[in-house]
């Protein structure tokens, strides 16, 4: 009965999309028709009337224009993404400025945007939500293997708006071109990548293949990872932090090595486009499977049997698996006031089972997740002449959210949103223009069950039909060409977000970030007010950027310790001021709203100095910063922020050959919230090197080479719930190939 309501569904989109498709493809076909019989009649005059025909020559036209928009955007794409690309989302774009990587152990890494993450982060795969549940907790990895991605956009200020709510910290798209929307040349094209790091023994492989003919392309890929554990400097453990947050003695540790942290993944896509002069229309599958372990020191899991309690470790293994099936269409249209119109429709069906390998085979899970999503949107671009462009768009999405297992900790929900929106941007003059945006969103989150029971509590809290949500965002630009290439702009932006299912009925332990989670009802919408003024230089030797932001947000929801311990070894289990085993008590934590304020900024520049030699040298300076507070100086600062860091790099590049070193020092994080502990500062050296072979026109090989933390410092990232139990990854040399055809 599933399966017959999603091919209906897609039946109906589909139905939906070809009403709108036909007339473009239509048009193609009238158009070859008439061409060929032109081409027939010409052919017949020409014959009859014997007169030459001398070739037309064109003058070739060489058009330059710069467009510096206002929306802080970053994206990276071709060979700088081959070789940032690391094992997660987050690791992949740590070195962008304002971004951090949320890590949990080697296997996870959630991206940190101006100190947002979680639910405050959109994950889209091609405009569409990735929809695992990275956001629910950040010990669940993002569910895209970072090798496929044709580019990564990071984005970030008003334009943000367009995607809902949980945007509102900023949004990351991996545009994957699993539907095709060009016929490739010479009717074939692909990608080839293989990878190895021997820290881990990580060997990572990916094939991807473009087929085209006529009006019809296919994509096929494949990708497989596998990685041993991850070493590090000196324990992994962090003893001391671990004592001053939770009173007690750790149970285990290990030196130079995170157990339990290998893992492996495959996965791969198949999609097919019928592609037209005046749009496409495609459709894809993609399924993604990969197992993952937690590192040891988790409280509430029993140790192997083995006699060295100081060296046995748990095996908590987390089975993740995703399927997605989309479609997608465009459609260019013959109105210059309405020139294009997008639909897109996904139905994204995610699995994750936790289970400890020590006491129960993979067949019976403790623990197991359901996440089941169907979103669309529908864009309709809009102009007036030269002096508007905008955009009108909705955004439809419904979702089933399931849990079940001994480690429950969030009742099973639906969670069903509508959002109409709307962007513009006026070109007021050639060097002056105005962008506004507002958006309109209605969320319903209405939970299967009529109550909870609490563990340690023997009545009942009884739980609401529904909840409902209305939000509304608004957002305005400035963009400002004060001198030639020079670009000053000014952002401001009022935004809602409705809260999440888990910080509304998180009702239970939660062992893979250390806490037993308490969820609030009564949690009202985020509103966030954001300013921003930044100036950038785009020269041909220099280029700069710099920005300063400040954020205000009403209601903002984060997870606060309690300052107590829930102890579940008693029967029946208990809450308690102090805990004498680490094993059996896992820390209070429960979902509070306070006003917070945000201050940070962002700053790069770099030189491009043209010295005459035949080496072109390139110096680069960079320093990015947030700083989280509380209004209410009682509830001190935001807990997790990332800490200043600054540093710079030193490249070049001599005929096919670049390669850069790169130095970043971050400052000890000082201020890490109520309860939680600090982290030391460091400093990170980076090196890497590429060589560009151009076999022929298509076809090109792509060498590289990386050594990572090459002074195998000891790094704990402040923004990780584990920090006090995995560190970074101690030195790793990185050898690959990225070849296309």
């Amino acid at each position: 009965m599933k399966d017959c309501q999603i091919c209906f569904r897609f039946i109906l989109l589909m139905s939906f999309i070809v009403f709108f498709l036909s007339p473009a493809f239509a048009m193609d076909r009238n158009a070859q028709k008439k061409s060929v019989a032109d081409n027939q009649s010409n052919s017949g005059n020409s014959s009859s009337s014997h007169i030459p025909q001398e070739p037309v020559k064109f003058k070739t036209i060489t058009i330059e224009a710069t467009d510096i928009a206002a929306d802080p955007i970053q994206k990276l794409e071709n060979r700088e993404l081959r070789v940032r690309t690391g094992e997660t989302l987050g690791k992949t774009l740590e070195r962008e400025m304002g971004v951090s990587n949320l890590s949990y152990g080697p296997g996870v890494g959630q991206p940190v945007i101006r100190g947002m993450s979680g639910p405050r982060v959109r994950i889209m795969q091609n405009g569409i939500g990735a929809h695992d549940l990275s956001a629910l907790s950040p010990d669940l990895a993002v569910s895209f293997e970072t090798m496929l991605a044709d580019s990564i956009t990071v984005l970030r200020g008003p334009a943000t708006l367009r995607y809902g709510g949980n945007a509102i910290g900023g949004m990351v798209d991996i545009k994957h071109l699993r539907i095709p929307e060009k016929i490739p040349l010479n009717g074939a094209a692909g990608r080839m990548d293989f990878r190895y790091d021997h820290n881990s023994s990580d060997k990572a492989g990916m094939i991807g293949l473009d087929i085209g003919k006529g009006n019809f392309a296919i994509h096929v890929d494949y990708f497989q990872r596998a990685s041993n554990n991850t070493h590090i400097p000196g324990s992994a453990l962090d003893e001391a932090a671990i004592r001053q947050q939770f009173q007690v003695d750790p149970g285990t540790n290990s030196s130079n090595v995170i157990q339990n942290s290998n893992s492996n993944s495959q996965g791969g896509s198949a999609g097919i486009s019928l592609i037209g002069k005046h749009g496409h229309l495609g459709g894809s599958y993609h399924e993604t499977v990969r197992n993952y372990g937690i590192p040891p020191g988790v409280p509430g899991h029993a140790d192997d049997t083995s006699s060295n309690t100081r060296t046995a470790q748990e095996a908590i293994r987390i089975d993740m698996s995703q399927r997605r099936y989309d479609l997608d269409g465009l459609w260019k249209t013959y109105w210059q006031s309405l020139p294009k119109i997008r639909a897109k429709l996904s139905y994204i069906d995610y699995d994750h089972k936790d289970y400890n390998k020590g006491i129960t085979d993979r067949s019976s899970s403790l623990t197991q997740f359901k996440n089941a999503v169907w979103e669309s949107r529908l864009e309709m671009n809009h102009q007036r002449g030269g002096w508007l462009d905008g955009t009108f768009g909705l955004q439809w999405q419904n979702r089933n959210f399931a849990a079940t297992g001994i480690e429950t900790f969030t009742p099973a929900s639906n969670i069903d949103s509508l959002g109409f929106f709307l962007t513009e941007t006026l070109f007021i003059t050639d060097r002056l223009n105005f962008e506004m945006g507002a958006r309109i969103e209605h969320q319903t989150t209405t939970p299967k069950s009529d109550q909870i029971k609490l563990a340690g509590i023997s009545a009942p809290l009884p739980l609401p039909n529904a909840l409902n949500y209305l939000t509304y965002s608004l957002a305005a630009s400035l963009n400002y060409e004060i001198l030639p290439q020079t670009s000053l702009y000014l952002n401001w932006q009022h935004a809602q977000r409705a809260p999440d299912v888990q910080e509304l009925f998180a009702s239970g332990p939660h062992f893979a970030t250390r806490s037993f989670e308490i969820g609030r009802l009564n949690l009202n919408a985020e509103q966030t007010n954001h300013y921003e003024l930044g100036l950038r230089f785009a020269g041909n030797q220099v280029a700069f950027h710099a920005n300063g932001y400040y954020k205000s947000v009403q209601d903002f929801i984060y997870l606060e310790n309690q300052g107590f311990f829930f102890n579940f070894a008693p029967d029946p289990p208990r809450f308690q001021q102090t805990c004498a085993n680490l094993r059996n008590c896992l820390p209070v934590f429960g979902y509070q709203a306070n006003t917070a304020n945000f201050w940070g900024y962002e700053a790069e520049i770099t030189a491009h100095p043209r010295l005459g030699l035949p080496v072109n040298p390139r110096f680069t300076l960079f320093s990015d910063y947030v700083r989280g507070w509380f209004q209410n100086n009682t509830f001190g600062d935001v807990p997790r922020l990332p800490p200043l860091r600054f540093g710079g790099e030193v490249g070049f590049e001599w005929t096919q050959w670049r390669g850069g070193l790169r130095y970043t020092h971050a400052l000890e994080q000082n201020r890490p919230g109520i309860l939680d502990t600090e982290t030391p500062g460091y400093h990170r050296l980076d090196l890497d090197l590429t060589y560009d072979w151009k076999m022929s026109e298509h076809r090109k090989i792509l060498f590289f080479a990386k050594l990572s933390n090459m002074t195998n410092t000891t790094i704990r990232n402040s923004t990780s719930f584990l920090r006090n139990f995995a560190p970074e990854a101690g030195f790793s040399t990185q050898v690959g190939v990225s070849a296309s055809f």
